[in-house]
This record gives structure tokens, sequence and C-alpha cells, in this order.
């Protein structure tokens, strides 16, 4: 059975969908990809002999000409409900106030927002970091990149044009100090990271920067590698293959036109979120210190010798600023790490996050654990 994947391989997002796809075929013994680029206006020829088809569906011809094959289809864009399309996407509301919790985490009260105006992910991002910020009676300072077309995908490495450019750097320059910017996507990101090196603005030390989804390239090639957001588009891609399988299966006579959101990642940290909104400067960023090594294992002493100050002032400082000894906050940060990892999606075993929190003993890290949440890891 030829099943038709309409997603572009050019961008990080789209291939980590087609790998979702691929994955789930293999799941099937009768399914053979056909992979069609939707940029090409003939795409459409691959369509030919299909039972299915998974698509970005990212412009109105698109739409039509899919609409007009009357095979099942699950759009893996969602620019909009339609009556015609099954719809899988990233939960990028979800995604907005993930970002906006990690920002407070790290002591931020000054939070921004880079976006693309009209872009329907960008724009629910933007409403999910602005509620989540609402909640906590704050209001993000936004630039959104007037768009030439709102149908636009980013499939290119420069997606500002030099007057959008010239409008971001304006914006940035205006940014109060210790201001923590959540972009859109890496491409934002990375246009933010380029400019900035040019307004002497320092990253992470001057403005946090944080982007989504997670392109391994675009982030570690930035000036400063950059931190970001999985927006799981494995799982999109997955989950997207599923219904389609089922929808071939099960042939309903009605549709349910509903948009099932796939719940993002975690925050893959790098060195642009490595800073904290606290004084001095050298506490700020020994707490980036400690977020960067909760995989191995990590003492007062340790942090000691990284700032070069007495184990005296660096105990008296974190009880000033923090409210407990160093060893304390360390363990804290494990322990919340831990029950994260353990209630994932992608749950690790007690074992595994315990390795990877760099505990050298099951045993110590289970009674630090029950120390911590009142019950065992394994509960």
């Amino acid at each position: 059975m030829k099943i038709a994947v309409i997603v572009e391989n050019s961008s990080w997002y789209g291939r980590q969908i087609i790998d979702g796809v691929a994955a789930y075929a293999q799941t099937e013994r009768d399914w053979s990809l056909v992979w069609g680029n939707p940029r090409n206006p003939s795409f459409g020829r691959r369509l030919a002999g299909c039972r299915g088809v998974i698509a970005r569906i990212t412009t109105d011809d698109m739409a039509r000409t899919l609409r007009r094959t009357g095979l099942p289809v699950v759009d893996v864009f969602c620019a909009g409900e339609s009556a015609d399309f099954y719809g899988v996407d990233s939960d990028h509301e979800a995604i907005g106030r993930m970002a906006a919790e990690y920002f407070v985490s790290k002591r931020y009260s000054t939070l921004a927002f880079a976006g693309f105006k009209g872009v329907p992910f960008s724009e629910m991002r933007l409403r999910g970091f602005s509620d989540a910020m609402r909640g906590r009676g704050l209001s993000p300072l936004v630039h959104e990149a007037e768009m030439k077309n709102n149908n636009q995908t980013f499939y290119n490495d420069e997606i500002v044009d030099v007057v959008n450019s010239r409008r971001l750097a304006s914006w940035l320059r205006q940014l109060p100090e210790h201001a923590a910017i959540f972009a859109a996507n890496d491409l934002m990101a990375s246009q933010i990271s380029r400019l900035a090196d040019g307004l002497s603005m320092r990253i992470p030390a001057d403005a946090l920067l944080l982007g989504v989804d997670n392109d391994s390239q675009l982030c570690a090639f930035a000036d400063t590698p950059l931190s970001s957001i999985d927006p799981n588009a494995f799982d999109v891609g997955y989950s997207a293959a599923s219904i389609l399988a089922a929808v071939i299966r099960d042939k309903p006579e009605a549709k349910i036109h509903l948009i099932y959101r796939v719940r993002p990642g975690e925050v893959i940290e790098r060195a642009s979120t490595r800073w904290h909104d606290i004084s001095p400067d050298w506490l700020a960023e020994v707490l980036g210190f400690i977020d960067a090594s909760l995989d191995r294992p990590l003492s007062t002493a340790d942090i000691v010798a990284h700032v070069g100050l007495s184990h005296v002032a660096v105990g008296k400082m974190f009880r000033k600023k923090l409210g407990m000894s160093p060893q304390r906050y360390i363990n804290k940060l494990k322990m919340d790490a831990a029950r994260r990892l353990l209630g994932s999606d992608k749950a690790l075993s007690v074992k595994e996050v315990s390795a990877k929190l760099g505990f050298s003993s099951l045993a110590y890290f289970c009674n630090a654990y029950r120390h911590r949440w009142g019950r065992s890891p394994r509960s």
C-alpha cells in the first residue's frame, strides 16, 4: 500500500516528522512510502496509486490539489481546521507556556517574544507564552516580523528580509537589561543571535535566548549555542501515520474534525540560557554552571573551584540569595529533574535517571528521591 508523504525535508522539523512517519510505517507490513516535495507544484503526480496522504498543507493551492484526490489526508501543519482533512500538530500553546515557566524558574521578570505576524504556529506560541505570563501579572514585549506571505513555511536559513532585520535590531536595542527572549523558532533565534553580536548584546549575560525545534545545526553553530524546546515533531509524524492507518482501515462514515495536539518534549539547555537574573554576576554564572553540570557528580567544592572564591563566601551568598546551602540547591535541582524525567511521556527507568543525573550509587539516588518527595522513585 502506497502512502504519500508531502513534507519538506529541508527543515529539521520536517525531517523529524518524516522520521516519525517512517518509524510507524515499519509497524505496517504492507506500507511503502512515497515522498513528495510540497514546494514543487507538480507534487500531485506523486499521489497516483496512493491510498492516503500525510502532508504539511501550507497553501490554498496545495489544499485544493489534495481535496480533489478524494484520498484520506492527515495535515501536519494545521493552519486551521478543515472539514476535509484530519489534523495532527505540536501543541504550540503548551510550548509557549513552557518557555514562560522556564524563564520564571531562572528568576526573570522581563520576558520578550520574537515571532512572525500571521503565521499560525508563531501566533499560538505567543498566546501560550502570554497566557502563562498573565497568570503571574506580567506581559511580554513583542516583536512580530511582517511576512510577505502568511502561508510561508521556513525552508531556508535566511528567514527575515533586510527591512525586518533592521526592525528586529531596533527592537533588540530597546529591550530592558536582563530580558529573556523567546523566539518562535530556531531560525528566528539564530537571526537574533547574529544581530546581538553586532549590537554588543552578550548572550546570555545581557539577555537569555530560547528557540523552538531543537535544530541541532542551527543551535550548535550559533555564536552562542542556542537552547531550544523540542516540539516533539517525531511524535507528530508517528501519530499522523497511526491516525491515517486507522482511517484507511476503518473507513469512518463521518470525520471528527479535531486537531490532535502532541505534547512537546523538554527544554534542551545550551549556553544561550545558562544564566540567572540574580546578582552578583558571579552567582548568576555559577547557577548556569550548575544547570550545565547536573549530569555528573557535583559538590560545593566543585563550585568553589569554578568561581575561585572561598567556601565561606560562596556558602554565605547562596544562603542570602537562595535561602539554602550550595549542596542543598544542587540536590534540589537534581531531584526536581528526576521527578520530571520519571513522569515524562518517554519515561526512563530509575536506573537510567540515576545515571543521567550523575549518581554513582542507585541506592543513594533512591534515598535522596525519597527524602525530597516522600516516596520511592519506583512508585
